[in-house]
C-alpha cells in the first residue's frame, strides 16, 4: 500500500487510480496507465500479469502475444487460415488475441484500437480494405489475403489472376463459349483483383453481387442463380465461375433446387475448395486456395520481422471434379 500510495505522489494521480492501472488497467486511460506502470517498475513493484500485458516498455520485448483479425469465421477459408496460425504459435508458446470483423470497417477500427492497448509481438490481418485506414500502432504487421490501402505493410496474397485463369482454361477446354463469373463487391480486394482478371476474357459474363458479407452473398448468389436459370436457353450461361465460398454455396443450392444436371445443363467450378464440395453429390471442381500456406506464411513473417522479405505470392491449384 505504501509504494502504492508513492507512486501515486511521484506521479500525481490518486492512490486509486494507481491501483485501478494496476488491476483493472483497461480502465484507466493509456497515458496515465503507462505512467503508473513505469514508476511500478522503477520502485521495484510486481506488477500483476493482467497489468503487465498493457505495459509497452520500448526497453523491453514485446510479449508473447500476437494479434489476428479474420474477416469471417463461418468461412472455411477464414478459419483455415486462423487455424494454421494458431497452430504454430501454440508451438511456440505465443497466445493469439482475435478480432473477427464481419466486414465492416467500424469493427475493424475498434478491434484495432483494442489491440493498441497491448504490445503485441506482431498483427496479422485480413484488411476490410476501407479507404479509412485503421490507426495501428504495431509495427510488425502483416496483410493476409488483401492489402491495407493506403498503408504499406508486409503480405501474403493469393495468385490471384492465375486462379481465375485456371477455372476459365479448364472450361473453355470443355468448348463453352458462354461463362458467368459471379463475384462479390469490388471494394474488396480479392474480389476486385479477380474480376479485373475475368473481364480480360471476351466470353465471360462478369456479375458483380453488392454485397461482402458470407450471408448477403450467400442469398443473393441464390437469387442470381434462379434468375440466370430463368433465361431462356440461347441467352443461359453454360458454366458457372464463382469467386469465394459464400458464393458457391448459394449457388448450389440454388441448382440443388431446381435439379439441374452438372455438367450436362451447367458446370460449375469454384474458386475456393470448401470441404462440402468434394461430397456434394455431384462433386465440384475447385480452384483451390491453401488457406494453410496463407496463415504459415504470414505467422513466419511476423515471427521473423528481421527478414526482407515484404511480400509471399501463394498459387493456386485446379482440382477437377465432376460438376465441370
Amino acid at each position: 500500500m505504501a509504494k502504492i500510495v508513492q507512486i501515486a505522489q511521484e506521479i500525481g494521480v490518486s492512490a486509486a487510480t494507481v491501483s485501478r492501472a494496476l488491476s483493472r488497467p483497461e480502465m484507466v486511460a493509456r497515458a496515465t496507465r503507462e505512467r503508473v506502470l513505469k514508476k511500478a517498475r522503477e520502485l521495484g513493484l510486481e506488477i500483476p500479469g493482467t497489468a503487465a500485458a498493457f505495459y509497452q516498455d520500448p526497453q523491453q520485448p514485446p510479449h508473447k502475444v500476437i494479434g489476428v483479425v479474420i474477416a469471417d469465421l463461418t468461412n472455411d477459408f477464414s478459419s483455415g487460415i486462423l487455424k494454421a496460425i494458431t497452430n504454430l504459435a501454440e508451438q511456440d508458446g505465443v497466445q493469439v488475441m482475435l478480432g473477427v470483423t464481419n466486414e465492416s470497417v467500424s469493427t475493424e477500427r475498434k478491434i484495432f484500437a483494442e489491440f493498441n492497448q497491448y504490445n503485441l509481438m506482431g498483427v496479422i490481418a485480413m484488411p476490410v480494405g476501407s479507404s479509412a485506414v485503421p490507426l495501428i500502432e504495431c509495427r510488425n504487421i502483416v496483410a493476409v489475403d488483401r492489402l491495407f490501402i493506403g498503408r504499406e505493410t508486409k503480405s501474403v496474397l493469393l495468385n490471384n489472376a492465375k486462379a481465375v485463369q485456371l477455372a476459365y482454361e479448364h472450361l473453355k477446354s470443355k468448348n463453352h463459349k458462354h461463362i458467368a463469373y459471379i463475384s462479390g463487391r469490388s471494394s474488396l480486394y480479392t474480389f476486385r483483383e479477380r474480376l479485373q482478371t475475368a473481364r480480360s476474357f471476351a466470353d465471360m459474363e462478369c456479375i458483380e453481387l453488392d454485397a461482402l458479407e458470407y450471408n448477403d452473398l450467400y442469398t443473393r448468389a441464390f437469387e442470381l442463380t434462379n434468375i440466370l436459370l430463368s433465361r431462356p436457353e440461347s441467352q443461359r450461361p453454360t458454366a458457372i465461375l464463382t469467386s469465394n465460398n459464400a458464393i458457391t454455396s448459394g449457388v448450389a443450392y440454388s441448382l440443388t433446387l431446381r435439379n439441374v444436371p452438372m455438367p450436362e445443363k451447367m458446370a460449375f467450378v469454384s474458386i475456393g475448395d470448401p470441404e462440402w464440395c468434394r461430397f456434394f453429390p455431384t462433386p465440384i471442381t475447385t480452384v483451390k486456395i491453401p488457406e494453410d500456406e496463407l496463415g504459415i506464411a504470414a505467422y513466419e513473417m511476423i515471427k521473423h520481422p528481421e527478414q526482407p522479405v515484404k511480400q509471399r505470392i501463394i498459387e493456386p491449384m485446379l482440382l477437377v471434379r465432376s460438376s465441370s
